[in-house]
């Protein structure tokens, strides 16, 4: 039963995305020729709803689906992770997808 739920709200999240054009690669290749923001702002819609969320979550002391606190801790920084992720970024930027 849990594995529909979760496909459930997967297909939910893929069609969101699909509408949100976050899959069309014009509206990817503006956001990195900074000539559509539109992208831009969808991410950063989608940073600020995953952060109030989880502060919601935290205040009110919910817990995970395996029963677990909710608790979400920084990673260490690695000297790689720039490195990667300008790697990343890059092929991002030249696939367009």
């Amino acid at each position: 039963m849990k594995s529909l739920l979760f496909a459930a709200f997967g297909a939910l999240f893929g069609f969101i995305l699909h509408q949100a054009q976050v899959t069309n690669y014009d509206k990817i290749v503006g956001m990195f020729l900074l000539d559509d923001p539109h992208l831009m702002g969808v991410m950063g819609a989608a940073i600020g709803v995953a952060a109030a969320g989880l502060f919601i979550l935290r205040r009110a002391r919910a817990r995970a689906v395996a029963g677990g606190e909710i608790d979400v801790k920084p990673k260490p920084m690695r000297p790689w992770i720039l490195a990667a992720g300008m790697l990343f970024g890059a092929g991002w930027a030249l696939s367009g997808t």
